[in-house]
C-alpha cells in the first residue's frame, strides 16, 4: 500500500509489562498516523530476547498490531493546530461581516493621516508680505494707507506682473518738509529713480485677512528666511522615508497591531507637542516623527486590510481604504477654513488619535501574519471569535490543516528566518518586480504631491480649490475599483500613468487668462494620478511575498519619499527653462506608465508566500525568466 506523503505523525512510547503470564520485560510501543483527517491507532508489543520459551499463543498475542481506525475527531485535541486562511474564508466569507467590521476600523488611520499629511498647507501657509515701516517715519504724511505702500514698498515684475516687493523698502533722507508734506507733494520730491532700496531692517508686515497665524508669519520664514519652508516639506517626506524603512520591518517581525497602535500613539503625542513648539527647529523635528509614523499608520492597515480578504476582494478594499482619505482630504478644507491659527489647526487634527485606543480591544492582528509566523494557535482563537460574529460555523478540519511534511518543514523555515530588504533582489525576476515599483512610486509621488501642494497657486478660493482636490479623488478610487475588477492591474495603471503624465504637461501651455481651464486639467490630472497611486498600492500588497510584503511596501513608499524630496529642486529647473519641471514630470509618468505592462498581473491569484513563490509569481503571463 502506498502511503502519501502528506502522513503527519505523533509517536508516543510508553513502557510497561506486556500482558502475558511470563515474567519476560518487554515494551508497549504505541503509534498514532494521521492520514488526512484518518487516525491509525498501531500498538507493537516488542520483547527481550529473554522471551524465547513464551508459548506461540502469548507470542501471537502479544507481537499483533492493532489498529484503531477512527476519524480523528474523536481525539482532535491530539491533532496539531495549523491553520488553513483561505480554508477559512470559504466559511467566512471574501469579505464578510467580521472582516467589513475589521475594515472599517482600520480605514480610519488612513483618513485622518490626511489630515497630518495636508495639514502643512495650511499651517505653513505664505500670506502676503512687505517690509514693516517704523511707525513714526510717516506719521505726519498726508496719505491713505494704499497711498503710504507706493511711498514705502517698491513694486518689482514677477512672472510677468507686478507686485509689491516683498523684502525691500524705501529709505530716504527726511526733511522736515517731507514729514508733513502731502502725497502729492512728497511723490514728486522724491522720484522713483532717486529712491534707495534697502533690506526688511524693522522686520515684516504679513496680511492677516486669511489667516491670523502661520508658522510662517509667527517666524518670518520668508525672504531669506524662506528656504525653511521648503527645508521643512522635505525634512516631512524624509520622515516618511524612515517611516517606511523601519516601520515595515517592524510590522513583518513583531505584527502588524502592536506596530500600528505604537504609531498611532506616538502620533497623538508629538501632534499636540508640535502645536506647541517653541522655534521652528523644534517644528519641523516634531513633524518629521509625526510623518514617520504617519507613514506606518497608512501601510499598516493596508497590508492588514489586502490580508484579511480573499484575493477577489482585494482591489475593492485597496481602492475603499484611500477614499477615507480622500474624505480626510475633503474634511480638512472645512477644519482649516474654521480654524485661522496654526497652533489650534494642529491641535484640531491631532485630537481624534485619542479614538484609536479602544483598537486595543476592537481589532486583531492579522491572522496572516499570524500563520506566517507559526502562530497558529493565535490565528485559530482570532477566526473563532470571526466565526461568532459572522453566524457561522468553521469546520475543526481548517484549523488542523494536513500539509505535506517535507513542504512543511520547508515552510517552517521560511517563516521563522528573519528578512531583510536585501531579500527582495536576491532572486532575478523579484528583482525586476521590485524596481519596477519602486520606480512607479517615485513618480506618482512626484506628480501626485506637485499638484496637491499647489492647489492654493491655482485661481479662485484655496479652500474650494482644495476641497475640489480631495473630492476629485473619490470618483477616482471608485472608478478603479470596478477597472481593477475588469480589467486586471497592468493595464489600468499604465493607461492612468499616460493620461495623467499628458494633462500634466498640456496645463503649463495654457494661457493665465484661462485659470479655469488650468484648474480643470490640474483636477483632470489629479484625478488620473490618484488612480494610478491607489493601484501601485494594490500592486505591491499582491506582488511581493508574505514574508517580506510589508517591507516590500515599506521600501516602496521610502522610494517614493525620495522622489517628494526631489521635487522641489526639479522645479528650480524652472528657472533656466520654464517648462522644465512639467516636461519630466510629464515625461517620467509617461514613462513609468509603459514600464507598467512589464508586471505580472495579479488580479484574483492567491498571494505569494514564500520567496520561491514570488520569483515563480507570473509564469503564466509568460514574463518571467525560466532559469
Amino acid at each position: 500500500m502506498h502511503m502519501s506523503t502528506s502522513l503527519t505523525y505523533s509517536l508516543s512510547r510508553q513502557i510497561k509489562p506486556c500482558r502475558n503470564k511470563s515474567s519476560v520485560s518487554s515494551d508497549i510501543v504505541r503509534i498514532k498516523v494521521y492520514l488526512g483527517r484518518r487516525r491509525l491507532n498501531i500498538q507493537l508489543c516488542c520483547h527481550d530476547s529473554k522471551g524465547e520459551n513464551m508459548t506461540e499463543n502469548e507470542n501471537a498475542a502479544d507481537e499483533a498490531l492493532v489498529f484503531e481506525n477512527g476519524p480523528s475527531g474523536d481525539s482532535k485535541d491530539d491533532l496539531p493546530v495549523k491553520v488553513n486562511y483561505d480554508r477559512a474564508m470559504d466559511y467566512l466569507g471574501g469579505f464578510g461581516p467580521w472582516q467589513r467590521r475589521v475594515f472599517f476600523l482600520i480605514c480610519l488611520p488612513t483618513g485622518f493621516s490626511a489630515f497630518q499629511a495636508f495639514g502643512i498647507i495650511f499651517i505653513a501657509f505664505e500670506p502676503d508680505v512687505h517690509c514693516r515701516v517704523p511707525q513714526d517715519s510717516f506719521s505726519g504724511l498726508n496719505a491713505t494707507p494704499a497711498e503710504l505702500l507706493n511711498v514705502t514698498i517698491p513694486w518689482e515684475l514677477k512672472d510677468g506682473e507686478w507686485t509689491r516687493s516683498q523684502c525691500k523698502r524705501y529709505s530716504y533722507n527726511m526733511s522736515d518738509t517731507d514729514l508733513h508734506a502731502t502725497y502729492g507733494d512728497f511723490m514728486e520730491a522724491h522720484p522713483v529713480a532717486n529712491r534707495t532700496q534697502i533690506s526688511c531692517d524693522h522686520g515684516y508686515q504679513h496680511d492677516t485677512s486669511e489667516y491670523k497665524s502661520t508658522v510662517v508669519t509667527d517666524w518670518d520664514l520668508v525672504c531669506s528666511e524662506s528656504w525653511k519652508v521648503s527645508l521643512a516639506e522635505s525634512l516631512w517626506f524624509a520622515g516618511l522615508m524612515v517611516g517606511a524603512v523601519f516601520g515595515g520591518h517592524a510590522a513583518d517581525r513583531w505584527g502588524r497591531k502592536p506596530v500600528l497602535l505604537a504609531s498611532l500613539a506616538i502620533d497623538y503625542m508629538f501632534g499636540i507637542i508640535c502645536a506647541f513648539s517653541p522655534n521652528y527647529a523644534a517644528f519641523v523635528s516634531f513633524r518629521a516623527v509625526i510623518a514617520a509614523c504617519t507613514m506606518v499608520s497608512v501601510l499598516v492597515p493596508f497590508v492588514m486590510a489586502t490580508e484579511l480578504v480573499s484575493p477577489d476582494k482585494r482591489s475593492l478594499v485597496g481602492m475603499v481604504i484611500w477614499i477615507y482619505w480622500a474624505i480626510g482630504y475633503v474634511i480638512l478644507s472645512g477644519i482649516a477654513y474654521l480654524i485661522r491659527t496654526w497652533m489650534w489647526l494642529q491641535i484640531a487634527v491631532t485630537m481624534p488619535y485619542l479614538f484609536f485606543i479602544s483598537f486595543w480591544w476592537l481589532v486583531p492582528e492579522s491572522p496572516r501574519w499570524l500563520i506566517s509566523r507559526s502562530r497558529h494557535e493565535e490565528a485559530a482563537a482570532i477566526l473563532r471569535s470571526a466565526a461568532e460574529v459572522a453566524s457561522v460555523t468553521i469546520p475543526d478540519e481548517v484549523f488542523h490543516d494536513t500539509i505535506p511534511l517535507t513542504q512543511t518543514e520547508e515552510k517552517t523555515k521560511e517563516k521563522e528566518k528573519l528578512y531583510t530588504f536585501v531579500d527582495l533582489f536576491r532572486t532575478p525576476n523579484l528583482r525586476k518586480w521590485t524596481l519596477n515599483i519602486f520606480f512607479n512610486w517615485i513618480v506618482n509621488t512626484l506628480v501626485y504631491y506637485g499638484i496637491s501642494l499647489n492647489t492654493a497657486a491655482l485661481s479662485g478660493n484655496m479652500y474650494l480649490n482644495f476641497a475640489i482636490s480631495g473630492f476629485v479623488e473619490i470618483p477616482a478610487y471608485i472608478l478603479s475599483i470596478f477597472i481593477l475588477n475588469r480589467f486586471g492591474r497592468r493595464w489600468p495603471l499604465c493607461l492612468m500613468l499616460l493620461f495623467g503624465g499628458v494633462a500634466c504637461i498640456v496645463a503649463f501651455f495654457i494661457p493665465k487668462h484661462l485659470g479655469w481651464m488650468t484648474t480643470t486639467l490640474a483636477m483632470t490630472g489629479k484625478f488620473c494620478i490618484t488612480a494610478s497611486f491607489a493601484v501601485v498600492y494594490v500592486f505591491s500588497a499582491e506582488i511581493f511575498p508574505t514574508v517580506v510584503r510589508q517591507i516590500g511596501i515599506g521600501m516602496s513608499s521610502m522610494s517614493a519619499r525620495v522622489g517628494g524630496m526631489v521635487a522641489p529642486f526639479i522645479n528650480l529647473l524652472g528657472v533656466y527653462w520654464t517648462p522644465m519641471p512639467y516636461v519630466i514630470f510629464g515625461g517620467t509618468s509617461v514613462a513609468a506608465g509603459l514600464l507598467a505592462l512589464l508586471l505580472p498581473e495579479t488580479k484574483g491569484k492567491a498571494l505569494p508566500a514564500t520567496i520561491e513563490d514570488g520569483e515563480n509569481f507570473g509564469k503564466e503571463d509568460g514574463i518571467v525568466n525560466e532559469e
